[in-house]
């Protein structure tokens, strides 16, 4: 996020300046991943407004990326990107400030329902992007693929930017970022690069601050926090509307100039009520200290101010509480994400309004029944840490009922790490398994097959032993992914299969390797134990059902497409074209939700093996960690695109005279390839959204008779099963 109001007032005064790229040419240019990817993703032409109705990654996220990165290159810049970690701590209750993105979601959806498609699409490209957040485990993966670095800051991207800058080693030459880099000691900011044009934007500090006035470095820093901050609200005498832009400037600036500083402009106003009632007095102390103290991971691997003279000793009152160095080296590798670390920090995991609205009581129920694997997450993260953070209560606040606090417990007996410690298996064991099965590396594939080895599955029995530590990425990976199944019940204690565990391993031996279908069978088989992977309509006020057939045909229908939902649609690098279906939108918030918590466990998992000197800590260098974290399971969710192809497939077949006839099928491709236009395969994806459904349904069938499924919650599988093989 940038300062909005300043950012509008350098592109009013024509602050920026350009030169040629030739300039940067053998240098390191530090980049600002999120405001690298907000400038990528939400211009005009690059945008993909109908993100918000698929869900999922944008389809021209790798495109973009590698495009950049290709430019680099050929210029001789070398890239360094710096992600944002934890999030800083907020003096405001959960949903104070308005989120208007669901009320124009809801909009778009109503216009979209009355036949408006261009009004739909316009309303739907009104509203910010997805937050980078969600991009950046993929985003990490990518980098790492094209030989770029990155790191993850402990809190915001910008100091840490300007700590690489100034450090005595020249870790980095210049900054590409947002104008709140400019706050601290740096004298110029790149804003924007264009390689066709041969050439960059860039601010230079001290023009700014002679456009506003003559203004100080000090007093920048009054009106940054004065207008409004990510993570601090503007000064409610400027949060009018009349006042926007440049003229929210132009009041903070004339405020200033009265009162010599911000600081005193806050106090001159302290009986405001306006004032009083936000308790902005403290906001704006907390908000200042923030930036001017704020923390960085230094080469040496440890956290300090970036200002360390005169800096005060209770930052945790406006930067959060500290964790240990280690975690915070974690981070930075991007093998934890912040997103666990934000929930213990602050006391509070935030549960916000999914894309489609959340109005299903399903879904409720759902997010209510994931507590067990939050529980799960935070046991395992806390367990090695100090008894402070053992004891510290951590509550989930949901926005149906943001004024009730729900406590994720993780004071277990006994605590999760000591149900799954019996999982140290080393590459004598590993390897020559890895051999049998023809595996070059360990996945989540091999993790389970491997365990359908009775006398293997015996062996793997390890308790921890002293000065025997696991000591490579590929053992650390391998005896996470066994803990992580045991812990989701696919494996026992005693490293033997359940009978959810062997349906799983069936429908793996049934796929095709190159299908890699261990993550979406997972989640398949784990949204059917919590009861939303189901022939159910969630929300039937939802458009988007299929609507021909009887309603056993219907509901044959939904069930094989929202599995076929479970795996992405292969499409061009632009915006997405075709039918939507919301319906279809709300079965992703189950899976992008799943997908998510999925990954905290794996990375909670992670931690805890590391953490409890399972594995030798020194035995990885920078680049083994990297790799490390980017080779972790449930990187994404999927988007709903394929579930809804599959839905118009069926449908729409189910309305021809003769379905099962092999040309009405043959003429149902051909106008597949007419409705998503933008494609890559959108035949060849449907047909493996059906090889999934296959393994799905042995699955299922498996289960049923191992006694985990009731015959009645498989009969829904076997019918559709049976009722779609001639519709193929």
């Amino acid at each position: 996020m940038t300062i909005k109001a300043l950012e509008n007032f350098i592109h009013d005064r024509k602050q920026a300046r350009g030169l040629p790229l030739t300039i940067l040419k053998d240098t390191v240019l530090g980049i600002d991943a999120e405001y690298f990817f907000l400038q990528q993703l939400s211009p005009p032409g690059k945008k993909e407004p109908l993100l918000h109705a698929l869900g999922g990654l944008p389809f021209s996220l790798k495109s973009c990326l590698e495009t950049f990165l290709h430019g680099l290159k050929g210029v001789g810049i070398k890239p360094v990107f710096v992600f944002k970690g934890i999030q800083l701590y907020k003096n405001e209750r959960p949903f104070a400030r308005p989120d208007i993105r669901q009320q124009k979601r809801a909009e778009a959806w109503e216009a979209y329902d009355k036949a408006k498609g261009e009004t739909a699409v316009n309303i739907f490209n009104e509203i910010e992007p997805i937050p980078v957040s969600e991009v950046s485990r993929y985003a990490m993966k990518l980098l790492n693929e094209n030989g770029a670095d990155y790191v993850v800051a402990p809190y915001s991207s910008w100091a840490q930017l300007v700590y690489l800058l100034k450090h005595e080693k020249k870790f980095i030459d210049a900054i590409y970022g947002p104008t709140e880099v400019l706050l601290y000691d740096v004298e110029r900011v790149i804003t924007s690069i264009d390689f066709a044009g041969g050439g960059f934007l860039w601010i230079s500090k001290r023009n700014l601050l002679a456009e506003l006035g003559g203004l100080g470095s000090e007093q920048l820093l009054d009106l940054a926090v004065l207008c409004g901050l990510e993570f601090s609200i503007p000064f409610p005498l400027i949060d009018q509307p009349h006042l926007t832009g440049t003229m929210a400037v132009r009041s903070a600036r004339d405020l200033i100039r009265n009162f010599v500083s911000g600081y005193g402009a806050v106090m001159a106003y302290a009986e405001n009520p306006f004032v009083k009632e936000s308790n902005y007095i403290d906001t704006y102390r907390r908000a200042y200290c923030a930036i001017k103290y704020h923390v960085v991971y230094t080469d040496k691997g440890v956290l300090e101010p970036i200002i360390t003279e005169h800096a005060p000793n209770d930052i945790h009152e406006f930067i959060t509480q500290r964790l240990p160095p280690e975690l915070y080296f974690y981070l930075t590798k991007g093998i934890m994400g912040p997103e666990i670390l934000n929930a213990l920090t602050s006391g509070k995991l935030i549960e916000s309004v999914p894309l489609d609205g959340g109005e299903s009581l399903e879904y409720r129920r759902f997010l209510s029944d994931l507590e067990s694997m939050r529980s799960q997450s935070l046991s395992l993260l806390t367990q090695p840490l100090h008894r402070f953070y053992q004891a510290k209560r951590v509550y989930v606040v949901y926005w149906y009922e943001r004024n009730n606090e729900h406590e994720i417990p993780h004071r277990l007996t006994p605590t999760t790490y000591e149900t799954v410690n019996s999982w140290n298996v080393h590459s004598k064991v590993l390897d020559p398994k890895l051999m049998e099965l023809n595996q070059k590396e360990v996945n989540l594939e091999f993790a389970v097959v491997s365990l359908d080895d009775e006398k293997f599955a015996a062996s793997t029995v390890t308790p921890k032993t002293p000065g025997e530590m696991l000591e490579t990425s590929k053992e650390i990976v391998a005896n996470t992914y066994w803990r992580f199944l045991q812990l989701r019940s696919f494996v026992t204690p005693q490293h033997t299969l359940t009978p959810w565990g062997k349906a799983l391993v069936a429908a793996l031996k049934a796929s095709r390797t190159e299908d890699l279908f261990a993550e979406p069978l997972i989640a398949a088989l784990e949204l059917i134990r919590f009861k939303a992977l189901t022939a159910k309509t969630y929300t039937p006020s939802y458009t988007g059902l299929p609507i021909r057939g009887t309603d056993v045909e219907k509901a044959h229908i939904l069930l094989i497409a929202r599995v076929a939902s479970l795996l992405p649609i292969n499409h061009m690098p632009i915006g997405f074209s075709g039918p939507l279906s919301r319906n279809l939108l709300s079965f992703n918030s189950f899976v992008a939700k799943y997908t998510q918590i999925a990954r905290t466990l794996i990375e909670s998992t992670v931690f805890s093996l590391l953490a409890n000197s399972d594995a030798d800590r020194l035995a990885e260098d920078n680049a083994g960690w990297a790799k490390l974290g980017v080779s972790l399971p449930f990187t994404s969710g999927p988007n709903s695109g394929l579930g809804i192809a599959m839905k118009t497939y069926l449908d729409e077949l189910c309305g021809k005279p003769e379905p099962t006839d092999e040309v009405e099928r043959g003429k149902m491709k051909a106008e597949l390839k007419k409705l998503f236009a933008h494609a890559l395969d959108v035949v060849g994806d449907v047909e493996r959204g059906f090889r999934l459904w296959d393994t799905v349904v042995k699955a299922v069938k498996l289960a049923a008779k191992e006694g985990a499924m009731t015959n009645t919650e498989a009969t829904a599988f076997t019918d559709a099963d049976a009722w779609v093989q001639q519709r193929r």
